[in-house]
């Protein structure tokens, strides 16, 4: 009886075959290329997609967009009459109120209304003006504004209520034109001159380091004497 005990004991079990959805897994072979989807996404260019583009594919921009906006500063600065450049601004986005005026007025100084108080809102003035002064504006900020975000600018140098009005509108386009300092454009010959000043620099600095190392190495002596 322990015979057939041992017998029993060590009789070989049969393995269970795997599911079918586990050999179909283990069946399937390995790739180690991306999914086609990564793979398209890595073979496209970088770059925005240029307005026009009929064909869909990406192109970048030519210009940076800070020298795009320095582009339209120059623009809008070219108007040098003070008049035509307040014309810019449209009336339509500030309120003027009028209240007594201290100043100059002879018998109707402190009875007549004639002080100008013009309040415009940054948000309406900004799509009007270029945004390298509105950036200016937000981020210096100026003596005009105020905490709410509106500019306030008051004038009683004259008596006359549209004189006052006008002068409010004049130091408006004074404060946003003196927001921010736009550089002249540079010209072609004015990169060639900034290029040779760079290439003359980096040839005296790697002289410099030349003779450095030269010299250094003169101290240590030939490699093996001693």
């Amino acid at each position: 009886m322990m015979h057939g005990l041992q017998r029993l004991a060590f009789q070989p079990q049969k393995l269970q075959r795997p599911p079918v959805l586990l050999l179909l897994v283990i069946s399937r072979p390995f790739s180690t290329s991306p999914p086609a989807c990564l793979a398209r996404r890595r073979s496209e260019p970088r770059g925005e997609l240029e307005e026009g583009s009929e064909d869909g594919t990406r192109r970048t921009t030519g210009k940076p967009d800070a020298e795009a906006d320095l582009d339209v500063a120059r623009e809008w600065l070219q108007e040098r009459d003070t008049a035509k450049g307040i014309a810019k601004i449209p009336h339509s986005i500030g309120t003027v109120t009028f209240s007594r005026s201290s100043g100059p007025g002879g018998q109707n100084v402190n009875k007549v209304a004639s002080k100008a108080t013009l309040r415009v809102p940054l948000h309406k003035l900004g799509p009007h003006i270029p945004k390298v002064f509105l950036e200016a504006l937000k981020q210096k900020g100026s003596r005009y504004l105020t905490d709410d975000g509106d500019i306030v600018i008051s004038s009683d140098s004259s008596r006359s209520q549209l004189s006052n009005t006008k002068d409010c509108w004049g130091k408006l386009y004074d404060a946003v034109v003196q927001s921010a300092s736009v550089p002249g454009k540079t010209t072609p010959e004015q990169k060639e001159h900034v290029k040779n000043l760079t290439r003359i620099a980096n040839e005296k600095r790697l002289d410099s380091k030349s003779k450095a190392s030269k010299k250094k190495s003169d101290r240590r002596g030939p490699v093996g004497e001693w």
